[in-house]
């Protein structure tokens, strides 16, 4: 069974969306875009912080998949493909539609923690 991300979106919407269908959510202010594999953007009326927050409550006896990456984004690891410190470009796979995406608004200094993020947890395993 898949493990169930469960939002009250504003006042009159909840949602149920499985963990594994998230490719990244996006900060827009006081509000958020998640972008899901099959390409869907859903608008969420809360804040990345409080997103965040509520990821990692409900995904507590799950290995952690979700990280922060600056002040902008929430990432999928499941879904990275590539990180350049070089070009500031981190690159994510959506196999479901054969298609990269590429986000290059993400701080030099935010893909060299997740890069040695990414190595250190490599090296655990």
């Amino acid at each position: 069974m898949k493990q169930l991300l469960i939002i009250q979106n504003g006042s009159t919407e909840m949602m149920r969306l499985a963990f594994d269908e998230i490719l990244y959510i996006r900060s827009d202010g006081n509000y958020c875009v998640m972008t899901l594999s099959n390409g869907e953007e859903i608008q969420l009326w809360i804040n990345l912080k409080a997103i965040t927050e509520l990821i990692d409550q409900q995904m507590r006896q799950q290995e952690i998949v979700f990280v922060r990456v600056g002040k902008q984004y929430v990432l999928n690891l499941h879904y990275i493909s590539r990180i350049d410190t070089k070009k500031d470009q981190l690159s994510l796979w959506r196999k479901e539609l054969s298609q990269k995406i590429v986000l290059d608004s993400i701080s030099h200094k935010a893909l060299q923690l997740l890069e040695e993020g990414l190595k250190q947890k490599q090296n655990e395993l």
